[in-house]
């Protein structure tokens, strides 16, 4: 109360003063002060404070970050576009290509298809000619005979003058050969390296004239049922090709048990196995048939060819 009080009386003090100033500018001229003549500045009135809208705010807020969010998103997006647009244009170039592959794919297959076709055409007709081919070398050597066990040298240096008396006495036909003597067209060793001494001797392969020579010694050969010469034991085969050899060795196990079973058997041309059993007659073009009928006759299982 007392600073009001000091703070009035101040004012009335200097408003007595000025009074006194205005009244006497003669005065004030004498004191050296000059009057302003600008009249004091007038303030403008103050604004009340609005209240903040908050949902405006954040509106406005919400759509500047937005804006600028899809400002980044362009700028960032536009290389992955391009890329894309790249990868677009390369997946149809594929695509053609993939399509022209499957169209040449596909003529292929059509054409393999028919190729396919010719070729099992082919390999049936090849195995056929073959067969025939086959045939016909054996055709060749039907006068053929292969002696094995002569002793190497037993021949002498002139094979065909040796064998034409010798083959007759050996089966005991001389009698039934003009003069005692078969004809023979050519006669050597199997075209193999001469083994040293004690080994086996090769086979001896002859060429007779006559066919129905051939006949008639092989006949007797299976009369005498063994044949020796020099205490050496001599067998006489016929002679057959390498293929034709090669399926009647296959049948060597099945024939050696039919030999300790005491079964009648035959190999036939150009490897049939005939077995007689009992009265009944089985022809056999497979070893492994074979094997199975000779099972059931025993009742135990024996061991096949191809396992021996």
């Amino acid at each position: 109360m007392q600073r009001q009080r000091k703070i009035t009386n101040m004012g009335v003090k200097s408003g007595k003063q000025g009074e006194n100033n205005v009244s006497t500018p003669a005065a004030a001229n004498s004191e050296g002060v000059m009057a302003d003549p600008t009249p004091p500045p007038v303030l403008a009135p103050v604004q009340p404070v609005q209240p903040l809208d908050v949902d405006s705010l954040v509106e406005r807020i919400t759509a500047e970050v937005l804006k600028a969010l899809e400002a980044s998103l362009d700028k960032k997006m536009d290389p992955v576009l391009l890329k894309l647009q790249t990868c677009t244009s390369d997946i149809a170039s594929l695509d053609t290509r993939v399509s022209g592959a499957e169209q040449r794919i596909s003529a292929q297959e059509d054409v393999t298809e028919s190729h396919d076709a010719k070729l099992s055409e082919m390999e049936l007709k090849l195995e056929a000619a073959l067969e025939k081919i086959d045939d016909l070398e054996n055709r060749g050597r039907r006068c053929n005979l292969r002696i094995v066990g002569l002793e190497e040298g037993s021949e002498g240096t002139n094979p065909v003058s040796f064998f034409k008396s010798w083959l007759p006495a050996l089966v005991g036909e001389s009698d039934n050969f003009k003069g005692g003597v078969v004809k023979i067209d050519r006669c050597h060793r199997a075209l193999t390296r001469r083994p040293p001494a004690g080994q086996r001797p090769r086979a001896v392969i002859m060429k007779l004239h006559n066919f129905q020579d051939k006949v008639r010694i092989m006949q007797a050969a299976r009369r005498l049922k063994t044949l020796s010469y020099k205490g050496a034991s001599v067998m006489i085969f016929e002679d057959f090709s390498a293929a034709v050899v090669k399926k009647r060795q296959e049948c060597t196990a099945v024939k050696r048990r039919c030999r300790e079973q005491g079964i009648v058997f035959a190999m036939l041309y150009p490897a049939v196995l005939r077995i007689r059993h009992r009265g009944e007659e089985k022809l056999f073009r497979h070893p492994a048939d074979a094997t199975g009928f000779l099972d059931g006759l025993i009742g135990v299982r024996m061991p096949s060819p191809a396992s021996s």
